[in-house]
This record gives structure tokens, sequence and C-alpha cells, in this order.
């Protein structure tokens, strides 16, 4: 890699981060603003370096599989073909979840897995999971 002497342009640090990661992703002009909402969620949780410019195209689709089945699914109740909406939008969601490495499955080494031995919940927890929909 060739280091370029001299002087640099105005525009040659605007794209980095302070601690050297790539910039993050931005939307697609082609989603709709819930669509870039979530997109945009989703970019800020993850590392800056998870993704790739050839991922926005999956991250879109992702996105937009996770809007329909959420939509879908309030609708399911009386509508049947709600449901088989719901339930493909919510397969291709997790698909594209495990291609982009976003559940917890792809992320995780095998190895280290058994290792991880879930804790138990103290009672105070407990109880703030059973009241958090009561308020």
């Amino acid at each position: 890699m060739l280091r370029q002497r001299g002087r640099k342009p105005q525009g040659y640090l605007a794209g980095m981060a302070l601690n050297g990661d790539p910039p993050r992703l931005e939307p697609p002009a082609h989603l709709s603003k819930p669509e870039r909402t979530l997109f945009a969620e989703l970019i800020a949780v993850c590392p800056a370096a998870q993704f790739v410019p050839s991922d926005v195209p999956l991250l879109a689709s992702y996105v937009q599989a996770t809007l329909l089945a959420r939509s879908a699914v309030k609708r399911a109740a009386g509508d049947s073909r709600a449901l088989a909406v719901w339930e493909k939008a919510s397969r291709v969601a997790a698909m594209l979840a495990t291609r982009l490495r976003l559940s917890p499955h792809s992320r995780v080494d095998p190895k280290v897995i058994t290792r991880n031995v879930p804790q138990r919940l103290s009672a105070y927890e407990r109880m703030r999971f059973e009241n958090a929909g009561a308020e």
C-alpha cells in the first residue's frame, strides 16, 4: 500500500472514524422511512467492521422482511393469509439474520457455547420481567 505524500485532500479523512473503524453503512435511498430507521438501528448496534458495502442489499432485504413480519403478525388473528405472510417473512428474516451473522448462533464459536452456562434469574429480575407488560 502506497502512502500519499503531502497534505491529504479534505474529503480523505471525512469517512474515517476516530478509532480507525471503517465508516458505517448508510441506508439505501429506496427504503421507506420505517425501513431506513430500522436499518440505521441495526447498523448502530453491530460493530462497524461487521458489514461491508456489498452487504447493503441483504441488510435491506432483512429489514423489509422484519417489518413485513411485524405488520402481518398484527393482522394474523383475523386473517389466515396474514399468518402465511408472517410465516414466510419470518423464515426469510431468520435466514438473512444467519447469513449476516446477526443471530447469536452464527456469532458464537461452537466450542465455547457449552462453557456459557445460563445463569438463573434472581427473584427481582423475574418480578421485573413479569411486570414489564403491566405498566
